[in-house]
């Protein structure tokens, strides 16, 4: 009785716990910018200390009080993904995966309801969230156009330009849809992350960013991938030409962090100080189609074991 007594007690402080930051990062703009990533915190704390069972009864709980709290039925997606966060993020901890697997399971978790989400605007409220990007992406191209015109600024193949860097990023939304949901899952394990460790639960930390490495396989695929508008025959209309755009972003992005993460490396085995750090990350991101071939060389022929024998010599 007494044991019942504390989880249901600890229910309810969780679950007031989890509608007091749905509300604040709904109702208050800047704290609840910051506070929007604690939001699945209760549902982790409650899913390390109590059984599966009880959690997904803690949370359904948690679902019915924000949807009160936050004005209603059109409240229940975004908090629903927030207790599918919390929820995985307990499980995995609690089943002892690694902290990268638990931020790759949190990212999957925060696209899969990005897209149930579109789905379900498109089917139940007529919303499209992408025809909105669109709409948005083709009016800054017209004002673009318009302000050089007045400028007299506007060279004369500047329209074709402006047209085919506009159709560049509608292409590679599913990208960085993609990306945006690997950063924000990593944003949510961090934060939450860091709060239970504080408040005393075990969970695991993050090898050091400069011990990074890509597997093979993926020089493999950018291979392919280089490839892949050779086969298509140069046909930007297909279905192909957009996966192949789509998996370059991507692709290119993961180089630029393993690039990143190769200067990081050489620069504490140099036991450089934290401003050159600071400096060499700004020039790094100023000049990324460097580090993007930095960080492909680091993963075809692992260039910091060159790093490691100097530093032996």
């Amino acid at each position: 009785m007494q044991d019942n007594a504390r989880k249901l007690t600890y229910g309810a402080m969780m679950i007031a716990l989890f509608a007091v930051l749905f509300a604040v990062s709904l109702y208050i703009p800047l704290l609840g910018s910051v506070t929007l990533f604690f939001i699945p915190l209760p549902i982790l704390l409650y899913r390390l200390r109590y059984d599966r069972k009880a959690t997904l009864l803690v949370a359904a709980a948690a679902l019915l009080i924000s949807a009160i709290t936050g004005g209603g039925l059109l409240s229940i997606p975004p908090a629903l993904t927030f207790v599918l966060i919390g929820f995985v993020l307990g499980e995995t901890v609690r089943t002892g995966k690694s902290k990268f697997y638990t931020m790759m399971a949190a990212a999957t978790a925060l696209l899969l309801s990005l897209v149930v989400t579109y789905v379900g605007g498109v089917l139940f409220f007529q919303v499209n969230a992408i025809d909105s990007m669109m709409d948005m992406f083709q009016d800054a191209q017209q004002k673009m156009t318009e302000f050089m015109a007045d400028k007299g600024t506007l060279p004369k193949d500047a329209q074709t330009i402006i047209e085919d860097t506009f159709q560049y990023y509608r292409s590679t939304i599913p990208a960085m849809v993609m990306l945006a949901s690997l950063f924000g899952g990593y944003l949510f394990v961090a934060a939450n992350f860091y709060v239970a460790g504080r408040v005393g639960a075990d969970v695991k930390k993050f090898p050091p960013f400069r011990d990074m490495k890509l597997p093979f396989l993926t020089i493999v695929v950018y291979a392919l991938v280089i490839l892949l508008p050779f086969i298509l025959g140069g046909d930007t209309s297909s279905t192909g030409y957009l996966v192949y755009l789509n998996a370059i972003v991507i692709l290119r992005f993961v180089f630029l962090l393993q690039g990143l993460s190769l200067i990081y490396y050489f620069l504490h085995a140099r036991k450089l100080p934290r401003a050159i750090t600071v400096i060499a990350t700004l020039f790094a991101l100023m000049l990324n189609p460097m580090t993007i071939l930095l960080g492909t060389l680091d993963t075809a022929i692992n260039i910091r074991a060159w790093i490691g024998q100097d530093k032996a010599n």
